[in-house]
């Protein structure tokens, strides 16, 4: 009977408050098990780019981008895991320049009154704030730099060389007046990069900046500012790790099992109806009729297919879409630009037609570590979308699903759909063939 109470991984409702770390480490096998996503979509796996599309690293990333809007989440963290891994591999001479951070006294960040990080606190409390840079609360315990490396931090790392992950440099002009930074003077190992990343993910106003509390966003602060040793971003990394885990990574996989675009759902539901429909007009026809009583089991016929494809559609699962081994493309995907579009002329492209896996590439980088602000407004799809009708939205052209993992909870979820069809249908159409002729005609 568990098939019939299958249920797709379920929401995980998304913090309004800053990043913050639970105790629950998910992703794992067990985790995923319990969660209702089979191993081959389990965190590592899709961090480590080793899931196919559209569940691989860099659907992971465009969803992070263009559906929750959190992708500075993922591409610090991607950045992070390198780094340490980095860290260890440079000479113990430079490594010997940044001190492991830690701090057995509790540290006063003073931070000036009118501070944009936490407008509502009273400014008395802005001031002064006492911060125990030793407690558990700060440390990790599961995911900290130290130890030997694992599995997973080697795949990851080859995974971003595969990648050809970007630490290019940008320009280092952010200088915001209320947050105190004076990095050390010492000649310290990546220090030049760590500066870059303060103000690229962490000082207020900058253009991937973490969503951080006013005492965390101290806190790492604090600790950057002394050494550039990884264990200065043991806070961040602990927080970023257990909101990718617990609510990104299953959030993903329950949008990458939906198949059809929202005007091909909506028409699949109502196509769906129209057979459940049909199928009750079938019966009353020949309850009425003088026809043989077996003739109404061919009513159950359009109950159970409409039920069926009424279910799946209630997930977002087109049964179609799936027997092809297809999805619909993404608004963010299309790209059937005529020749005369901006952004087709810009890259000399001469065809009406824009193969979206040919293009990919020539997007904006979102992999890189210091690239541009996650705001899609100005990419040429938002406007060419919006003006497209809904009825070419409707027939959005396809792409293949390659994902076995994918595929097993589509087929799960199928099956259950025809499941409680069946259930539905069986006692409906022993209902209507008990019913005694009307002889009407």
């Amino acid at each position: 009977m568990s098939i019939l109470f299958y249920k797709r991984p379920q929401y995980v409702l998304k913090s309004n408050g800053p990043l913050k770390a639970c105790a629950r480490k998910g992703g794992t096998p067990q985790d995923c098990a319990d969660a209702a996503i089979p191993p081959e979509l389990s965190f590592e796996n899709i961090v480590c780019n080793k899931c196919l599309p559209p569940c691989s690293l860099q659907d992971f990333l465009d969803y992070l981008t263009y559906v929750t809007h959190d992708a500075e989440n993922l591409q610090f963290y991607l950045w992070m895991v390198d780094y340490f891994q980095r860290f260890r591999n440079a000479p113990k001479a430079e490594k010997a320049l940044s001190p492991k951070w830690h701090s057995k006294k509790k540290t006063t960040i003073l931070l000036p009154p009118n501070s944009t990080t936490n407008k509502s606190m009273e400014p008395s409390l802005v001031a002064a704030r006492e911060i125990d840079m030793h407690s558990e609360d700060v440390t990790s315990n599961g995911s900290t730099w130290d130890g030997e490396q694992s599995e997973f931090t080697d795949d990851y790392t080859q995974t971003l060389k595969e990648l050809k992950f970007s630490v290019s440099p940008v320009k280092n002009g952010l200088s915001d007046p209320e947050i105190r930074w004076q990095p050390s003077p010492q000649m310290q190992p990546f220090r030049n990069e760590i500066d870059r990343i303060v103000n690229h993910y962490i000082a207020p106003g900058s253009p991937r900046q973490l969503n951080l509390s006013h005492n965390d966003r101290a806190t790492v602060l604090k600790a950057l500012e002394q050494t550039t040793h990884p264990s200065a971003l043991t806070l961040v990394k602990k927080m970023l790790d257990s909101t990718l885990r617990n609510e990104s990574h299953p959030n993903f996989v329950r949008w990458a099992i939906c198949n059809g675009s929202k005007e091909w759902t909506f028409a699949l539901k109502c196509f769906a109806i129209m057979n459940i429909t049909i199928g009750f007009a079938i019966a009353f026809v020949l309850v009425f009729s003088s026809a043989a009583r077996w003739w109404r089991i061919f009513a159950a016929l359009e109950w159970w297919f409409g039920i069926t494809n009424f279910i799946a559609a209630s997930q977002g699962l087109c049964i179609l879409l799936h027997r092809m081994h297809t999805r619909q493309y993404h608004a963010w995907e299309t790209k059937d630009y005529t020749a005369n579009d901006d952004e087709a002329m810009l890259k000399g492209l001469d065809i009406n037609f824009v193969n979206y896996e040919s293009t990919r590439s020539k997007w904006p980088v979102k992999m890189e570590v210091f690239g541009p602000a996650n705001n899609y407004g100005g990419e040429p799809w938002v406007n060419h979308y919006a003006r497209k009708p809904w009825y070419r939205r409707l027939f959005e052209k396809r792409v293949p699903v390659h994902e076995t993992g994918l595929k097993k909870i589509q087929n799960r979820m199928i099956r259950q759909a025809e499941a409680w069809a069946l259930i539905i249908t069986i006692p409906l159409t022993i209902g209507f063939v008990a019913m005694p002729q009307g002889d009407l005609y």
